[in-house]
């Protein structure tokens, strides 16, 4: 169940990746990469001051704010070989324990090496298999070629395309992509 997950994060395993959540010791690994300016190319908006400035995102700015427990998942992407932070993926914009959002990046140093498709697919098995959530959804720009490729790869239906919709801040064409449960429990690559 999902409420299961709000407060302890689960840590997923592949072949090569850990997929967990980040925390103050990653900011190293963070610095490297998480500003760079080609990352946020398709992504609808330039980086953030947190995103450029990685030790931020561990600083509540609002320490004496109570937070309820969060259904979303944000992790980090490790690889175990070396145990560098390279990527980052979240399922997110959770409604009614029903469907959300997934997002990705990835250090550009580790492009096209399958990372990101071997960290989708764990992240599929995982809420599918132990949550209720029953529909996943995904965008990509349409010049984003690799990121068109991850989605379809992991067995994503292409649902449709915003011609110069708005995405984050930028008006563009994109793909919409989602994937029922039903779906995933039908794939024979997993």
């Amino acid at each position: 169940m999902l409420k299961d997950y709000e407060i302890d994060k689960p840590i997923l395993e592949t072949d090569r990746l850990i997929i967990r959540v980040l925390n103050e010791n990653d900011v190293p690994d963070l610095k490297e990469w998480l500003g760079r300016d080609e990352i946020y190319t398709y992504w609808g908006r330039k980086a953030s001051k947190n995103e450029k400035n990685p030790e931020l995102m561990f600083i509540d700015p609002r320490p004496w704010v109570k937070r309820k427990p969060s259904p979303d998942f944000d992790w980090g992407i490790v690889l175990k070989e070396s145990n560098i932070v390279v990527g980052m993926i979240a399922v997110f914009d959770i409604q009614n324990a029903r469907m959300g959002d997934i997002a990705y990046r990835i250090n550009p140093e580790y492009w096209n090496m399958g990372i990101t498709t071997e960290a989708l697919k764990e992240v599929l098995r995982f809420i599918f298999e132990n949550t209720e959530i029953d529909r996943l959804n995904g965008r990509a720009d349409v010049r984003n070629i690799a990121s068109n490729k991850v989605m379809e790869k992991c067995g994503f239906i292409k649902e449709g395309t915003v011609r110069q919709g708005k995405m984050v801040s930028v008006y563009c064409d994109y793909n919409i992509y989602g994937m029922l449960r039903e779906d995933y429990m039908g794939l024979q690559v997993f």
